[in-house]
């Protein structure tokens, strides 16, 4: 059936990074998979005693830390109490499991515990995925704190809108950088629509 294609067309499919196109439908399919168990168990998952203790010590991490780098640097009073903060327009950024960034780790330590590659270098990619996601949920939180002490109102459209999405972009980064990078498993081949593709050198595969 190809040879029916004109020759351009036959040309982009050969050279088409069609493994990478299976790779990005793979990656996809995890993240179903894991939104649809951690949606369908969240209650039994977010109440284990493991997963709590690592969530309190990740608030009060960044219960800490935002209150003494945003107070001296805006000018400003934010007050500590439990588990929220409290901003001089009296507007509560409260911190909870869902904030600590823990979904986000499960789910990239899957992606890369059932993609293909070698193990070893599994051992220090992983770890270097969960302080990436943990750097952003420190970022997530300040960034949150100092915009709600202009516009409160913006809390649930800045959570919900800008920082949910940018963790998985993260992910997907990452995972991009594994599998054309760390593992060389498959090339990315970008060209402009139109673009005439190289030839290629007799000992160089399709």
């Amino acid at each position: 059936m190809p040879n029916l294609l004109p020759i351009r067309y036959r040309q982009y499919l050969t050279t088409w990074n069609l493994r990478l196109l299976s790779e990005l439908l793979t990656f996809s399919v995890i993240i179903l998979i894991f939104q649809v168990l951690w949606l369908s168990n969240e209650l039994f998952i977010t109440t284990r005693p493991f997963l709590v203790t690592i969530s309190n010590g990740i608030g009060d991490l960044l219960l800490r830390i935002t209150p003494s780098l945003l107070n001296p640097l805006l000018k400003i009073d934010i007050i500590r109490q439990n588990n929220s903060l409290v901003l001089p327009d009296g507007f509560y950024v409260s911190y909870w499991l869902h904030l600590s960034g823990l979904k986000q780790i499960a789910l990239t330590t899957c992606i890369f515990l059932i993609i293909p590659g070698p193990w070893l270098k599994k051992l220090w990619y992983i770890p270097l995925n969960i302080m990436l996601i943990l750097l952003l949920v420190l970022v997530r939180f300040i960034i949150l704190t100092t915009h709600c002490t202009i516009y409160p109102e913006h809390y649930h459209l800045l959570q919900d809108l800008l920082f949910g999405p940018l963790f998985y972009f993260e992910i997907l980064v990452m995972w991009i950088l594994w599998i054309a990078v760390i593992t060389k498993s498959t090339r990315l081949n970008f060209r402009m629509p139109g673009a005439s593709p190289e030839e290629p050198k007799p000992d160089q595969p399709l």
